[in-house]
């Protein structure tokens, strides 16, 4: 009895002293994120995302639920730079005491062509940035949970080595596609940090934001360059809707080469169900898509190939008259 009285007693101080130390509670906007977080947080906490999984964060509307996580958080990570608009206010209607920090900080980001002092938020698409995300991560993380302090060093050197063997993977792989077949059509224009780095021409539809409606001149131009640079293949998106992407390939006569994950990863278990996994799977597909010189070929420009049968056309016309012509005189 007495033993059981001591085992009790011991049970309780060492559950104090677990409730006593820093559990590592990180919230972050989107679900890249939240897979670089859980790699550098290991074992010594949890990581919760508030976009979910093919969730949209230019456009997503928040909820109740996603302002009880914000307030239960004690370190919240977001990308910044507009790309999660609708943050600030529900962290600051939350009443949250967590800590923000915006995982951009430290890269050289692309500013909007058309806006001032707007920049392009898509900048996880180059590896060298998604590294720039871990170091701030795990520099938030040392700072904030200083116990641990050693553990986050590790898991963060381990990480860095895996982003740094994607890094070179990508950049091997794109250069396989022969030079002027590297140019990437999508939906919105989320690729220009990966063409930047990995020198590879990019296209969309639409811009930086999902909020942009395509217009009929983005539409025509897009359309041009598929015709004028024979562009073998184009590219739907996980989080967008792919109607017009598909009426662009059915127009001008060129296949869909895949689906590319830009703004949230694919589904857990899943290739592209972590940041590593999205950004090969990204490149697997793309480069598949525009190495092969006989899907160039066959593709083609569908513009030539309707002005192709123009010719011919007229040549059956016109021997259709001759014979026509022979008959009737024959006749006579």
């Amino acid at each position: 009895m007495k033993n059981l009285i001591y085992a009790f007693i011991l049970f309780l101080f060492c559950s104090g002293q677990m409730h006593g130390q820093d559990k590592i509670e990180v919230l972050c906007s989107a679900s890249m994120l939240t897979d670089i977080a859980e790699n550098i947080v290991g074992d010594l906490g949890v990581v919760n995302t508030i976009v979910p999984i093919g969730g949209d964060p230019h456009i997503y509307e928040a909820t109740p639920r996603d302002a009880q996580k914000v307030k239960n958080a004690k370190v919240i990570f977001i990308n910044g730079l507009t790309f999660e608009g609708w943050i600030t206010e529900l962290i600051e209607n939350s009443g949250t005491t967590a800590t923000t920090y915006t995982v951009t900080e430290g890269v050289n980001v692309i500013a909007s062509a058309e806006y001032d002092n707007s920049y392009d938020p898509h900048a996880w698409m180059d590896v060298s940035n998604g590294i720039i995300y871990a170091q701030n991560m795990k520099n938030a993380l040392v700072k904030q949970f200083p116990k641990v302090a050693s553990t986050i060093e590790e898991n963060y050197a381990k990480y860095e080595k895996e982003l740094e063997d994607l890094n070179s993977y990508v950049q091997a792989q794109i250069n396989k596609i022969p030079a002027e077949q590297r140019i990437l059509i999508t939906s919105h224009d989320a690729f220009n940090y990966y063409g930047k780095k990995y020198g590879i021409e990019v296209e969309a539809i639409i811009g930086i934001s999902t909020e942009a409606d395509a217009r009929t001149s983005d539409v025509a131009r897009v359309s041009q360059v598929i015709r004028d640079r024979k562009v073998p293949a184009i590219f739907v998106e996980s989080t967008i809707n792919p109607k017009l992407i598909k009426q662009l390939a059915n127009d001008n006569g060129v296949p869909i080469g895949g689906e590319l994950y830009a703004d949230s990863l694919g589904e857990p278990d899943t290739e592209a169900g972590t940041y590593v996994g999205m950004i090969k799977s990204n490149t697997d597909v793309i480069v598949s898509a525009l190495s092969s010189k006989i899907k160039n070929e066959d593709v083609g420009n569908a513009t030539e190939k309707e002005s192709s049968k123009t010719p011919l056309m007229i040549i059956g016309i016109v021997l259709f008259a001759l014979l026509l012509f022979a008959i009737i005189k024959l006749k006579n």
